[in-house]
């Protein structure tokens, strides 16, 4: 598996905030009321229009664009092809339906229902390409986190060590050792891979787990190359790191819950039969 491709699709993929949104929504309204009102005083030279048109269209248009908004915010699609059938579906066939039916409710005139309505279309297609183009440009650069886990009796000192993890960035990825990796420095663990898995999956604070095969996290953390590596300081002199800090990442070391070793509690059960 290319984490590394992984983990860039995974950003790409990544909604906008609701509160995004809700500017984006916000600034292209106040740039369309300017745009159309110009438009429509140019065909009809009637202010009292002119503010009926801009205020109905730009009131009804506030919620559109947002719901549009949520609508293409988690698409995995092409970009250039999204921006494309984003505009197509905005300007052309919401904004020719809804605008063309208010200015002619407002006019009663054909001719100038049709030169508003395609102008005002034609133009804002061209000025929302730019729009959405500026703002994925302006996207912020999720922080991602790495850390590892053996993880073969879940317990409190894992559930801390990823919580604090999470804290580090905007998006946590686990790596969970297999079996060979495991048993590099441990033994054999008693939980199957798979499910170990699936234990770090539903972990509420991660957000994404991977495959570790080896028990220096270095190959993983070469290709997904995250902000912050977290690590125990039981493991505070690893290649992995090095590599970390050469291109400016973080590493964070944590104290290792000696407590709540995996190994010791299974040695207690073994104690107490």
């Amino acid at each position: 598996m290319n984490h590394k491709k992984l983990i860039n699709n995974k950003k790409n993929m990544t909604k906008d905030s609701h509160k995004k949104s809700m500017l984006k929504s916000l600034v292209w309204r106040i740039i369309g009321v300017f745009w159309l009102a110009g438009i429509t005083w140019i065909f009809t030279r009637n202010l009292i229009t002119v503010g009926l048109i801009t205020f109905i269209h730009h009131t009804m248009f506030l919620v559109v664009f947002y719901l549009h908004e949520r609508a293409w915010s988690g698409s995995k699609m092409n970009k250039k092809i999204k921006f494309a059938i984003k505009a197509l579906t905005y300007e052309i066939i919401l904004g020719n339906v809804i605008l063309g039916f208010i200015t002619y409710m407002i006019t009663g005139n054909v001719k100038q229902m049709t030169a508003i309505t395609l102008t005002y279309t034609l133009s804002k297609l061209v000025l929302f390409f730019f729009y959405d183009w500026f703002w994925s440009k302006n996207k912020k650069k999720e922080k991602v986190v790495y850390t590892y886990v053996v993880a073969d009796i879940f317990h409190v000192g894992h559930l801390k060590a990823l919580q604090r993890a999470s804290l580090q960035g905007d998006r946590l990825i686990v790596g969970v050792l297999t079996n060979n990796a495991a048993m590099e420095k441990k033994p054999e663990p008693i939980i199957s891979f798979q499910e170990r898995m699936n234990i770090i999956k539903n972990i509420k604070c991660v957000d994404e787990v991977v495959p570790q095969n080896e028990y220096s996290p270095l190959k993983n953390v070469q290709e997904i190359r995250p902000d912050v590596l977290m690590e125990s300081n039981s493991h505070d002199k690893m290649p992995a790191n090095d590599f970390v800090e050469s291109y400016g990442g973080k590493v964070v070391i944590i104290e290792y819950y000696e407590s709540q070793s995996s190994t010791k509690i299974k040695q207690k059960i073994i104690d107490r039969k």
